[in-house]
């Protein structure tokens, strides 16, 4: 497929280079002054800004990838893309009706299960971008050992396995968004190539997800020795941590459940890794609110770099969240399911003891999502925290042993480490399942409180519905039809009935431009 022209492409490569979100040198490369194709990927400075810059894009919130872009109705920008593919189409944030621009109005459609291929929200080409980006650090990277002799083979292995790593990260969320979409190996490099790729399977694209995390995993450090590194460049540790987030989605939406036992296992395994790394924590709940304000906190595992102090690295979502995305009051029950004030909510512990909170979670009375509220506008989008793993592996034992009174109770005690989090007081209370099912909805409920707006529960509706040939379908329609006023759900429900209506359809523009495209199963 043929995602951007050749005449373009190393233009787009050096931008990438100097995004808008750096972190101290390893993000703060200088620029090399003019170079052509064949001046690049010559030195360890050109190998390290290369990595750097993908990384600088897989967290811009402008779709062109500068400092000075905002929502545009060209494109979608990967923060950008976070949001509307991840939360807008669930039950827990919607759009502020009549803040958007009058040429990004067709948004909206997302946030109402109305997309169609014309839409700017069904554009993946920045993720492409940094895709191509990714195969060509991949590719290139290795031989500039024999070029330049300060670039050792440990280094050069490391910045390949995080090139892999961006890779697989941005094949999950074209696979979790789209089902089926080109799977692209080799960077895009001349016009004797050809771009008319077909679509590959959800099943191929996990695979190649997982062998790249896999070989990320195998190559990328425990830990870095400068202390702004490890929370947002790929450890060990961030490999595990998406890897057991695949295996789960795997296991979930696959056809063939003979071998989930084995992929729960590998769950399990990998969240054990991350947990006793003993590198990650909970931080106390009445300091919620610095994980996203303040980041590179013990409790994050991998974020965005965002520091309004250098170099002037601020982004959109202040006035995102402060204006364009509310949450509905079907999210009032969530936290109001138990008497304990909870730290995530709106109405946090009021003091002495526990500590007085502030509201993190969202504004009752504006609806707001006060996460991202940073004056300096460089509140920090985080991809996974600590309680992702704790949860995730509750899930994947609640899974691998089914109505196991004793795994249950295990997989309780994860998610009751979440709650004393949340509440703040040693007699919260418990959950006490006493069926898979009964911990599947607990495990929803849980990750609604916890993630809001933070890119997740479309998700994570999609794969618990998944499961078990859509066995417990309910747990998506039921919660996203009830999220619409009763006088539309008669036609909300037709849209989210079908399974294949859960995934977006194919942008137009790329069914134009690559000739093997087919579209979406729903959207033909």
């Amino acid at each position: 497929m043929k995602i951007k022209k050749i005449a373009i492409l190393f233009v787009l490569m050096i931008i990438s280079l100097f995004g808008n979100i750096s972190c101290n040198k390893f993000l703060d490369v200088p620029p090399q002054g003019k170079l052509t194709l064949d001046q690049f990927w010559k030195n360890r400075e050109q190998a390290i800004a290369a990595v750097a810059g993908i990384y600088s894009n897989a967290g811009s919130c402008s779709w062109d990838f500068t400092a000075s872009g905002n929502m545009s109705e060209k494109d979608m920008s990967p923060v950008e893309a976070y949001i509307y593919w991840g939360d807008m189409r669930g039950d827990l944030l919607a759009s502020s009706s009549g803040k958007l621009a009058s040429l990004q109005i067709s948004k909206e459609n997302v946030d109402n299960l109305l997309v169609n291929p014309s839409d700017v929200t069904t554009k993946y080409t920045d993720f492409y971008r940094l895709i191509n980006e990714s195969n060509q650090a991949i590719k290139y990277i290795p031989n500039i050992t024999t070029l330049d002799p300060s670039l050792s083979d440990t280094e050069a292995a490391q910045l390949v396995g995080e090139a892999y790593f961006l890779r697989a990260y941005a094949y999950f969320w074209l696979v979790r968004t789209f089902k089926e979409i080109p799977l692209i190996l080799v960077p895009s490099e001349t016009d004797a190539q050809d771009y008319n790729v077909a679509k590959s399977t959800r099943e191929e694209i996990l695979a190649q997800i997982i062998q790249d995390l896999t070989t990320a995993k195998n190559t990328l450090p425990d830990w870095y020795s400068n202390s702004q590194y490890p929370r947002v460049r790929a450890t060990r540790f961030t490999a595990a941590t998406v890897l057991s987030d695949v295996y789960l989605w795997q296991a979930a939406t696959g056809s063939n459940s003979v071998n989930n036992n084995d992929l729960y296992d590998k769950v399990i395994t990998n969240c054990d890794e991350v947990i006793n790394s003993g590198r990650y924590t909970l931080l106390p709940g009445s300091v919620f609110g610095s994980i996203f304000l303040a980041g590179n906190t013990s409790e994050s595992i991998y974020e965005v770099y965002a520091n309004a102090l250098i170099n002037s690295q601020s982004n959109r979502l202040n006035d995102w969240f402060g204006s364009l995305f509310v949450v509905p009051t079907i999210a009032d029950p969530l936290f109001t399911a138990t008497s304990d004030p909870d730290y995530r909510s709106y109405s946090p512990p009021p003091g002495p003891d526990p500590v007085k909170g502030a509201i993190v979670s969202y504004n009752p009375t504006t609806r707001f999502i006060l996460k991202f509220t940073n004056t300096t506008k460089d509140a920090h989008w985080i991809f996974y925290r600590y309680p992702d793993v704790l949860m995730m592996k509750a899930e994947a034992i609640a899974h691998r042993y089914p109505d196991d009174g004793a795994q249950l109770q295990n997989a309780s005690d994860l998610v009751n480490q979440v709650r004393a989090r949340a509440y703040g007081i040693t007699n919260f209370q418990k959950v006490n399942p006493t069926s898979t099912l009964e911990m599947d909805r607990i495990l929803l409920d849980e990750r609604g409180r916890e993630f809001i707006g933070e890119g997740k529960r479309w998700f994570d509706l999609v794969r618990f519905a998944s499961r078990d040939n859509f066995l417990h379908k309910e747990f998506l329609t039921e919660r996203v039809i009830g999220s619409f006023p009763s006088v539309l759900q008669l036609v909300i429900t037709p849209r989210v009935l079908n399974p294949d209506s859960w995934y977006l359809p194919l942008n137009q523009d790329a069914l134009n431009t690559n000739l093997k495209l087919i579209q979406n199963p729903y959207y033909q």
